[in-house]
């Protein structure tokens, strides 16, 4: 008999964390009886999770209106359940399921952090950055009273064992399987920025410095995206050859092939995974040096281009040479998509399903 488990994700909305959702559900489908709990009116998401999964949404307006509710709501509905042996893997929104843990509620609770957590690598970001860490480093304590914590990278599980004193902590970083591209040199060039339109991916960074190397350097700026910052995009577009395509359903998948290069401008971030999809399709990469993981995809360079956070004259000194030399960005992007292994099937999936079964 298949053994249950519970996926919490009180909301839902269209991003990197809803995407490893689904494969996540999808792929836990096969091998326990897997559970959604949620409370969302995103219908397009929950339609590629498969039939195998039973999905409980509440459907809910009065409590999609605070987040602190909606997850307390969904917490009690989730009890409410009277699951003799609950296992939760929770998504986002952590704290108040670790809390019951530290008070002693019986059940398992897996945690997967989801985005930055201040640690030795990055505690030395801007201030205001920081502040916005406040509540979630608070959060970061009681990860020491779950069953197990997933992260994204080593340094986050050194700053868990050894500063939180979290006892079973797992590295399993987000699965990218391999695309069979490849990138010719042309004229001009279609350089893309793919993700959220927030403040914390930075678009307006990506697309002032664009515009400025735009009347030095030939090619065209495109954004896929939607969010808080489209209005003030699209103000700056008017005047500009600028296409916005808004939010698209597996963007890199299905422009690849007009995208000659991605440009990753996150003040903090987790993987994340417009890099490692961009990768995985071998298209030519330019990320902030130090920000998730894009040291590590990148090969600290050698498989792409770092630039430094926040430096405008940076941005666009690494973007020109990418563009005036693209035969030398195409090899280098082969070489970050041959050691994309490490984030394949077996040391992925499944190593978060042998993780899964330690525990229950």
């Amino acid at each position: 008999m298949l053994k249950k488990i519970y996926l919490f994700c009180p909301s839902i909305h269209d991003g990197g964390l809803e995407k490893t959702l689904s494969i996540y559900a999808n792929f836990l489908s096969k091998h326990f009886k897997v559970t959604l709990v949620t409370n969302t009116f995103n219908k397009r998401r929950l339609k590629i999770i498969n039939r195998n999964v039973k999905i409980i949404n509440f459907k809910n307006k009065f409590f999609l209106k605070n987040r602190i509710a909606n997850n307390l709501f969904c917490i009690l509905k989730t009890f409410m359940m009277n699951e003799k042996k609950l296992v939760i893997f929770s998504l986002h929104d952590h704290f108040f399921l670790c809390f019951l843990k530290f008070i002693k509620f019986k059940f398992k609770l897996i945690v997967r952090t989801q985005t930055a957590i201040i640690n030795e690598k990055n505690k030395d970001e801007e201030n205001s950055i920081k502040e916005r860490f406040f509540f979630r480093n608070f959060v970061t304590f009681f990860y020491k009273f779950s069953d197990l914590v997933i992260t994204f990278s080593e340094q986050n599980r050194s700053f868990l064992k050894n500063k939180i004193k979290v006892k079973n902590v797992e590295v399993i970083y987000n699965y990218f399987p391999q695309q069979k591209a490849q990138k010719k040199a042309k004229k001009v060039y279609n350089i893309f920025f793919v993700g959220r339109l927030v403040p914390d991916k930075d678009p307006i960074f990506f697309l002032k410095n664009c515009l400025s190397l735009s009347k030095k350097v030939q090619f065209n700026i495109s954004i896929v995206g939607k969010g808080s910052c489209y209005e003030t995009i699209r103000s700056m577009s008017k005047k500009n050859n600028v296409k916005i395509y808004g939010y698209i359903e597996d963007g890199i998948k299905k422009l690849n092939k007009q995208i000659d290069a991605i440009c990753i401008t996150s003040k903090y971030d987790g993987t994340p995974n417009v890099l490692g999809e961009a990768v995985a399709y071998k298209i030519p990469c330019l990320a902030p040096k130090g920000v998730g993981l894009s040291n590590l995809i990148l090969l600290n360079g050698k498989g792409g281009y770092l630039y430094k956070p926040n430096s405008d004259n940076d941005f666009k000194v690494k973007l020109s040479s990418m563009l005036l030399n693209y035969k030398k960005a195409i090899y280098k992007s082969k070489l970050s998509y041959k050691e994309l292994k490490r984030f394949g099937y077996n040391n992925t999936l499944i190593k978060l399903k042998r993780c899964i079964n330690e525990i229950l």
